[in-house]
């Protein structure tokens, strides 16, 4: 099962200065505006992921967007006839669950923790109305999720480039 977001003290309406200094230290949000900045670390939850815990699970919808604020997630695919496979690794600022923000929200994959992992979590119906409500934080947080995609698309890009290379066609 993937790891739910689990509200705790300081985050039901109160910023948390550790969830605020943990995305600063981040790409995501080292340089938002420090009022957007508190706004997001308001509605996010601090999770400790142990070693092969699932924090995604390809085909079932996710709850929750996730930041990587320390530690490393392999993402990977249900390949039919072969079993799942590593596509990505991600670490520290990376995204994960994106889909969250999407109608559907079903994950493309299955994000597990490789090491010990610490996350702030963004849990769907909670951060969907803060960026409805909220047009500055929905700039900032929509700009760097599609930096997210792109990255991902260019890591993406990058591996099929050493599969042809090594003239292997995939079909």
């Amino acid at each position: 099962m993937a790891l739910d977001p689990a509200p705790g003290p300081g985050h039901d309406s109160v910023v948390s200065p550790t969830t605020g200094a943990l995305l600063s230290r981040t790409w995501f949000a080292a340089d938002m505006p420090p009022a957007v900045s508190r706004r997001l670390a308001a509605i996010g939850a601090i999770a400790d992921v142990e070693t092969g815990m699932p924090v995604v699970q390809e085909g079932t919808p996710c709850r929750s967007l996730g930041v990587v604020v320390s530690g490393r997630i392999a993402l990977r695919l249900a390949v039919p006839g072969v079993g799942d496979r590593t596509i990505l690794t991600i670490d520290e600022g990376d995204l994960f669950g994106w889909s969250a923000l999407l109608p559907g929200s079903l994950a493309t994959s299955t994000g597990i923790a490789l090491v010990p992992t610490r996350v702030v979590l963004f849990e769907r119906d909670r951060m969907l109305a803060a960026l409805a409500s909220d047009d500055e934080l929905a700039a900032a947080v929509y700009r760097r999720v599609l930096i997210a995609v792109v990255r991902r698309l260019h890591a993406t890009r990058l591996q099929l480039l050493d599969v042809y290379r090594a003239g292997n066609e995939p079909w």
